[in-house]
């Protein structure tokens, strides 16, 4: 089953058979309840994900128990990157909003299957900056959002000229 799930999901499909052989050995499906979290900020970034069924959302925690949400991942969307990406620990939370299937992928095992072949690691990394500029620019959209539903009034002579 992680051999299919492997070979037919688009960050894997193009390594050859025995890579995704020996990345299927350092990879397995875990089922998780909603609130359950897959990974929390901070911790050792040892392992990428990829969503089989379920929802999950990526929280990055603020001050005062608050968390800002980053990204909702859908089904065969991949969380985790930072574990690819000389990232030593996540930098958000990943927490299940219902009961979900994760694809569990050891990063080391993967870093070094890419290592071995650079043309396919050149395309993974690829689509995994991808990822990341999509999260930046829905990031970026949302602080827009936010900053333009502040009310402003223009300032008044005084106010400008310091009277």
């Amino acid at each position: 089953m992680v051999i299919e799930k492997l070979q037919h999901h688009e960050l894997f499909g193009l390594l050859t058979p025995k890579e995704v052989e020996r990345l299927s050995g350092a990879s397995g499906v875990v089922k998780l309840g909603k609130g359950e979290r897959v990974y929390a900020h901070g911790a050792p970034a040892s392992h990428l994900f990829v969503l089989l069924k379920g929802k999950v959302e990526l929280r990055r925690p603020a001050k005062g128990g608050l968390s800002f949400l980053v990204d909702e991942v859908a089904t065969e969307g991949v969380f985790g990157v930072s574990s690819l990406t000389g990232g030593e620990r996540y930098l958000l939370n990943a927490e299940c909003v219902e009961d979900s299937e994760v694809l569990k992928v050891d990063s080391q095992v993967l870093r070094r299957i890419l290592d071995g072949n650079p043309a396919i690691g050149y395309a993974v990394q690829r689509r995994i900056s991808q990822i990341f500029f999509k999260r930046y620019v829905d990031a970026m959209e949302k602080l827009l959002s936010i900053v333009l539903a502040v009310p402003v009034a223009p300032a008044t002579a005084s106010a400008v000229s310091g009277r």
